[in-house]
């Protein structure tokens, strides 16, 4: 499987993202709201999402980063059609999903279509911001409403930072709506993070995670960040007009520039790689990068 290229905050270093069986079964819970689990220790997430990411990890498993560019691409159509009905609780977990994956998944940014590449960083930044903005609209942009909001917020905010250098406006916003809802976060928050982390922890069954979490958690438990993440960096009002924000021309942009790049591979059937044959897959594969083709 491609190596993760993103050290994200909500995976301990060289912990990728695994199967969706390692991170917990539907159990009895008590602190972890309803509809949600975690993907490594700082990251709650919707299950919706957490699925989204499993299947797009799955489909990309083993192949190059156009392959993942074209999951990325349809992903980024399915929230864009969610964003312009104004479907926000559709278009959240679909988010979710989509940052866990082109963060952890960052081979894509390295393909040689540069324009492709920063207009697809583009249309994810203003399409998040219409998620972000439309949820305000609709009384729904709070912890109360939305659990996993912080970790979603500081998902985008380290994409932006590791793998989007182009002035990435859409992470000062982030970071600033981060800012205006938990700055004031108390004693008692932080305890309540920590025992959603242990509750989680006790769903996974696979004992060498357990074991590689286990310490990991406790030392959270011990460490309280002087300056959270929210609290550095620039930050941006959620609701000022940005041209790279303005998601009807960077669509305009970004569709015009899908109009000329092929639809299907220069080999095989179609991009989509679950049409190939065992046969037409194999060039691909990097396990058999070193062998004769």
């Amino acid at each position: 499987m491609p190596t993760p290229v993103s050290k994200c905050p909500f995976t301990p270093s060289d912990y990728p993202l695994t199967s969706a069986r390692q991170y917990g079964a539907s159990t009895s819970r008590q602190v972890i709201p309803a509809g949600h689990t975690f993907m490594g220790p700082e990251m709650m997430i919707t299950v919706k999402g957490r699925d989204i990411a499993e299947e797009l990890r799955v489909k990309a498993e083993d192949f190059f980063p156009y392959a993942t560019l074209d999951l990325v691409e349809k992903t980024v159509k399915n929230l864009h059609s969610k964003v312009i009905k104004k479907n926000w609780n559709n278009a959240y977990p679909i988010l979710e999903g989509l940052t866990v994956f082109i963060s952890l998944f960052g081979d894509w940014t390295q393909c040689d279509d540069g324009g492709l590449v920063k207009l697809t960083k583009k249309v994810y930044g203003a399409l998040a911001v219409a998620v972000l903005r439309g949820l305000k609209k609709d009384n729904k942009l709070d912890q109360a409403s939305l659990p996993s909001l912080e970790s979603l917020l500081h998902a985008i905010v380290d994409f932006a930072e590791t793998l989007d250098k182009d002035d990435a406006d859409y992470a000062s916003v982030a970071r600033g709506i981060a800012r205006r809802l938990f700055k004031d976060k108390t004693d008692a928050d932080f305890a309540l993070e920590q025992k959603q982390r242990e509750e989680w922890l006790e769903t996974i069954t696979d004992e060498e995670d357990r074991k590689e979490l286990t310490p990991i958690i406790q030392d959270m438990a011990k460490e309280k960040e002087e300056k959270p993440w929210y609290m550095k960096g620039d930050v941006c009002n959620e609701d000022k007009r940005i041209s790279s924000l303005s998601l009807t021309p960077v669509w305009k942009e970004y569709k015009t520039y899908l109009a000329g790049v092929p639809e299907g591979p220069m080999r095989g059937p179609s991009w989509d790689i679950r049409d190939w044959s065992d046969v037409e897959k194999r060039p691909f594969q990097f396990k058999f990068m070193d062998s004769d083709m």
